[in-house]
């Protein structure tokens, strides 16, 4: 009597899991659409209340727009990635949003509205509009004007999120995250502390280092840089080829982030270039357990952050050397008595 081997399960044969294709096109751009509603709300509930916002006294109301922005990001890219479109189209969309924002610029000096503009300017800009060229030349700056800034406010954010996708994308280990982080540390302490979005002239590129929207505003604190959300954006996105635990990557870039807007908000003391040194204590103390991280790659990655920083602080110290900053007169009082 012969023995019949028992049937096999029906979970013995299948086939090992296979990683899920990319997302179809429709997917991707209804959740496109649905990110542009949620940044389109965030500035609609927050542009008729800033000038109050302006007011407050308190660190921990006025860092709510600046963190309002970063959140929608986290959350954003969060969405986005989700659908796993293609590099083609992170790196075309990214391009094509960035183009945007930049032939806007002149757009934006065209009608008085710079990088940063109040409600209170706008609507006085409107008023001797009216005053010189009519009602309708007045209601068309007053529609303008917030329209404008919306739609700078959008392509710059959604082209930092985009082209930080594609950047993470190309991250496949925790060594390469970490020396991506320490150079972001090394670009936010040139940016911060030179000011260099907010020196440059109204039509110069450089503008386009920092998000138009939130306006400084009385005492609010500067809009996030677009590098803030180009690295956190990367940094999700190598979190999760990684494996690391998503919730607990973005909440510590959260908690980082925050912790330096409100630091980087006078009075004194205020240090600006703290954003991204929070942000990557956050990140790498929340995946601590999950990275695979020598000491001999620790040492690149802080090779690499010091080379880029002196690198930047060399060019700024040649541009000031180029460009020296006018001395203003000895005696101020003196010289407008005599003017």
């Amino acid at each position: 009597m012969t023995h019949r081997p028992a049937n096999p399960s029906p979970l013995a044969e299948q086939a090992p899991a296979l990683p899920l294709p990319p997302a179809r096109a429709p997917e991707f751009v209804g959740r496109l659409v649905i990110c542009i509603s949620l940044a389109a709300l965030l500035y609609a509930l927050w542009s008729p209340r800033l000038e109050a916002a302006a007011a407050w006294t308190d660190k921990e109301l006025r860092v709510l727009p600046r963190m309002s922005v970063f959140v929608l990001g986290a959350l954003v890219a969060l969405i986005l990635q989700g659908a796993r479109p293609s590099g083609r189209a992170l790196l075309g969309l990214g391009l094509l949003a960035a183009a945007s924002a930049l032939g806007l610029l002149p757009w934006a000096e065209l009608w008085g509205m710079p990088a940063a503009a109040p409600d209170g300017e706008l609507a006085a800009d409107s008023a001797r509009c009216a005053s010189d060229g009519g009602v309708g030349a007045g209601r068309l700056m007053l529609l303008a004007g917030p329209c404008l800034q919306w739609l700078r406010f959008e392509v710059s954010f959604f082209s930092a999120l985009l082209l930080g996708t594609w950047l993470g994308r190309g991250i496949r280990s925790s060594s390469q995250l970490v020396m991506l982080l320490l150079c972001a540390v090394a670009g936010d302490v040139w940016l911060s502390t030179f000011h260099v979005p907010e020196s440059a002239a109204a039509t110069n590129p450089l503008r386009l280092l920092r998000l138009p929207w939130p306006p400084v505003v009385g005492h609010l604190g500067l809009s996030p840089a677009f590098t803030d959300l180009l690295i956190l954006s990367a940094t999700v996105e190598a979190g999760r080829n990684l494996q690391f635990h998503m919730l607990s990557v973005v909440l510590g870039a959260v908690a980082g982030y925050s912790a330096a807007s409100f630091l980087a908000l006078e009075p004194w003391p205020a240090w600006p270039a703290l954003s991204m040194l929070m942000l990557t204590s956050g990140v790498l103390v929340a995946c601590w357990p999950d990275l695979k991280c020598s000491a001999r790659d620790m040492g690149r990655a802080l090779l690499a952050g010091a080379v880029v920083l002196a690198a930047l602080l060399a060019i700024a110290s040649l541009h000031r050397a180029l460009h020296p900053v006018p001395e203003p007169p000895a005696n101020p009082a003196r010289y407008h008595q005599a003017v």
